[in-house]
């Protein structure tokens, strides 16, 4: 499902759409960076939210950072028994240059008795592309309950907007470096929290979109942040073979449902922009509701069917879907997919796929196929409990060996 807004987050959704979840199914609680600049102890009392002029440091503070150096840190309000930060962090764009990233941490308010706490870096689903799209826009609100609840468990969450939401620029949308980077960079930032107490041994866990950023968090890790211990990836609904979730939604439009293509049109939108594409296999209708996606957390409703064409037949649109499905460069992480046999959001057929070329390049890859629509791989009960678990057991060292790569 997707949020109309991220206020949204904490209201029940009014319509199924692609690519995202509203909370309402959560009904519980380059080389390798130098070491994180740690951020000076807050000396003002807790805020429940941030405020937009939060989201922008100097164009100098930004040049000078490393990736997952802290730029600012403020203390957010948080439930009885966990501390809370927003904070905005260097990391890498798209040509190599250096951006802010923003981003909330949540930790336990008691130190450790030992080591630190291991970190759980959460991937968003789909909020959109503008900067007011931002989760950490809500405070402590804007990470799901269910995830908040990890840090009752003795987990430090680490929550990243992604590149360009709230932070400048255009948000990459989809783009796998892009959302990879976003997530590494936020476990190299909670370093520099020293109040947080955390370790350097992680495991990334995302949603929807936020799957898509988790697998690409796992390719990545090796070459951008070798210095981090990932212990494990898991990826729930995620949108994991490009091309073939484009060619699926090419035939949802075909077969006269509009609303479906609304991902698609939030991509197409900004990929126009990122890559410099063109958007002439959509209608006039469609390329405007793609353009004016940019500056939305969801694009223009449109009337009909907005393909002209199918962009997955269009080579610089193909491989561009290509290039940003998983599955590109090798991980020794082991990786967990949830996929729902129903998933009305990213087709699980094209999941199996994803999870294919993964096992072809030899990933530790496990698809664990579920019951019921998109929302079913992560948040229903029995989804959340085997999350959770699985968290558990690459935390205490279970052998790779068990998580072995089948489709």
């Amino acid at each position: 499902m997707w949020m109309a807004s991220r206020r949204a987050a904490l209201l029940p959704c009014a319509a199924v759409f692609l690519l995202a979840a509203c909370s309402a199914p959560d009904n519980s609680a380059l080389p390798s960076a130098t070491a994180s600049t740690t951020a000076p102890p807050s000396s003002t009392a807790p805020r429940d939210a941030p405020s937009p002029a939060d989201y922008r440091p100097s164009a100098d503070a930004i040049a000078a950072a490393s990736p997952g150096d802290l730029l600012s840190t403020i203390e957010l309000t948080a439930p009885a028994g966990m501390r809370a930060w927003f904070v905005v962090y260097g990391s890498t764009g798209l040509e190599g240059e250096p951006v802010a990233v923003s981003g909330l941490i949540a930790a336990p308010a008691e130190p450790p008795g030992e080591d630190g706490y291991p970190v759980v870096a959460w991937a968003h689903y789909t909020t959109g592309v503008a900067d007011d799209c931002a989760p950490s826009l809500e405070g402590v609100n804007g990470v799901p309950n269910r995830v908040q609840s990890l840090v009752e468990q003795g987990y430090v969450v680490t929550a990243t907007d992604y590149e360009g939401l709230g932070t400048g620029g255009i948000h990459p949308y989809i783009v796998g470096t892009s959302e990879g980077r976003s997530v590494l960079d936020s476990i190299r930032a909670v370093q520099g929290v020293p109040e947080a107490h955390a370790r350097d041994r992680a495991v990334v866990i995302g949603f929807s979109q936020g799957g898509h950023a988790a697998l690409w968090a796992a390719e990545l890790a090796g070459a951008y942040a070798p210095e981090l211990d990932i212990a494990g990836s898991l990826a729930a609904s995620p949108p994991s073979d490009l091309l073939a979730w484009e060619r699926w939604l090419f035939s949802q439009g075909a077969e006269g449902d509009p609303s479906a293509t609304e991902p698609a049109r939030l991509v197409f939108g900004v990929w126009s922009d990122v890559y410099g594409l063109p958007l002439d296999f959509l209608t006039d209708e469609g390329q405007q509701s793609a353009i004016a996606g940019r500056d939305a957390c969801f694009p223009a409703p449109v009337s009909g069917n907005p393909y002209l064409s199918d962009p997955a037949e269009i080579p610089d649109w193909s491989r561009r879907l290509i290039e940003n499905s998983p599955g590109g460069t090798r991980t020794a992480i082991p990786i967990l997919v949830v996929s729902p046999r129903d998933d009305e959001s990213v087709a699980y057929d094209t999941q199996v796929s994803g999870v294919a070329n993964l096992c072809r390049i030899g990933d530790t890859v496990d698809l664990h196929t579920v019951d019921g629509a998109h929302d079913a791989s992560l948040w229903t009960p029995t989804a959340w409990s085997a999350a959770v678990a699985w968290i558990s057991d690459r935390f205490a060292g279970a052998p790779a060996s068990e998580v072995v790569c089948r489709a």
